[in-house]
């Protein structure tokens, strides 16, 4: 355990709405498994499996197997998750995603958890009508103790909420734990069936609206030379697919499906530039990801992404576009793709960025401190 804090071990369970290859179920576990790291006892429970992920792990499980819910699941899920907080009685839950949060503080409040750990890992604008309307009730009646916001820019998406909400909000950023592959730039190709001799631009993430990709899709299509390799899959690959038929773009741009995070990390070994033109974010994972590998990085100019790849200081480690703008956005493509001095040069402020404000020891250090709060009070 992390002495400093002073903090007794916990019995914590960790939820969140569904099972998947994503960012923030990574990054429940990743915290989940650091926490265990210094001697908390953490289980993480999701409330259903959208896809099948963290193989292995004995202490993650899926409440009920099965991509979807209807109105008996969502009850029936509740209901084990409540059963299961009245036999464990944990002295703490940490809640991830608006279903998973909404849920899991409820059921939590009933089986007499007592702290209630509220983690807002994207807008709260962006949040389905109902989660957003009883989100804000749990958070202002005080089913939430403590509401930690995954960036500065989810926390201001909260303002016009009430003080009793907002008093509990603070900051604590993403870390990962990042391990670079062993495999070189050749070996990475070949694994993946890549040309050896085109400059890769990679995107990681689900296919969903939120990434955006038939905006890059358009924009891949207007700069010429550019070859896009996705790795990620979802609801609109099938919409896609013939996207990348209708733009003539068969050539150059390849689907990889879903990879593994080893697999995510030799891609990032094997490419030559990072893009992710998301509507919007919480802090992006894969973003970080590229941040450590020391690529360039293209991304759109949201706040959450700005607070990710600017400095302390503002100066930023990043080409920014603006979505509003999106003739842009193929000049700083071909900006990029067409200098080796330029993609060494981001990859250098990026890598060093990212090693003095998002680790993985902070994030851990954050929510610590969150939990002592509470213990204390």
């Amino acid at each position: 355990m992390h002495k400093a804090l002073q903090l007794r071990p916990l019995k914590i369970v960790s939820i969140a709405s569904f099972m998947n290859v994503a960012g923030a179920q990574e990054a429940l576990v990743r915290l989940s498994r650091q926490l265990r790291a210094r001697g908390h006892q953490v289980e993480v429970r999701f409330l259903y499996q959208e896809a099948s992920a963290f193989e292995g792990d004995p202490h993650v499980k899926a409440l009920i197997r099965s991509p979807r819910l209807g109105a008996k699941g969502y009850l029936k899920a509740f209901a084990m998750l409540l059963g299961e907080l009245r036999r464990e009685k944990p002295d703490a839950v940490i809640c991830f995603m608006p279903l998973g949060t909404v849920m899991g503080a409820m059921a939590a409040f009933l089986a007499g958890v007592p702290i209630r750990i509220a983690s807002q890992r994207a807008p709260g604008p962006t949040f389905g009508k109902l989660m957003r309307a009883l989100d804000r009730v749990w958070g202002t009646i005080g089913l939430y103790d403590q509401i930690v916001c995954v960036s500065g820019a989810v926390k201001d998406s909260f303002d016009s909420y009430p003080a009793a909400y907002r008093r509990k909000l603070s900051v604590v950023h993403n870390g990962i734990e990042w391990s670079p592959s062993r495999l070189d730039r050749s070996a990475v190709r070949t694994q993946f069936g890549l040309p050896q001799d085109e400059i890769l631009i990679l995107a990681l993430g689900r296919m969903k609206r939120q990434k955006n990709y038939s905006f890059l899709l358009e924009r891949i299509a207007e700069t010429p030379g550019a070859f896009l390799v996705v790795a990620g899959d979802g609801e609109e690959r099938p919409m896609l697919e013939d996207k990348v038929k209708a733009l003539n773009l068969t050539q150059r741009v390849r689907f990889l499906g879903n990879v593994d995070r080893a697999g995510a990390a030799a891609l990032l070994a094997g490419c030559d530039v990072f893009i992710q033109p998301s509507l919007y974010e919480g802090q992006s994972n894969a973003v970080l990801e590229a941040m450590h590998a020391g690529l360039p990085i293209i991304v759109s100019d949201i706040p959450e992404q700005r607070e990710t790849v600017c400095d302390i200081d503002g100066t930023e480690a990043a080409v920014l576009c603006k979505l509003d703008e999106p003739a842009s956005w193929a000049p700083a493509i071909k900006d990029v793709i067409s200098s080796g001095q330029r993609r060494a040069a981001l990859g250098a402020m990026a890598k060093a960025v990212v090693e003095r404000r998002f680790s993985l020891k902070a994030m851990i250090d954050g929510f610590e401190k969150v939990l002592a709060e509470e213990v204390r009070a």
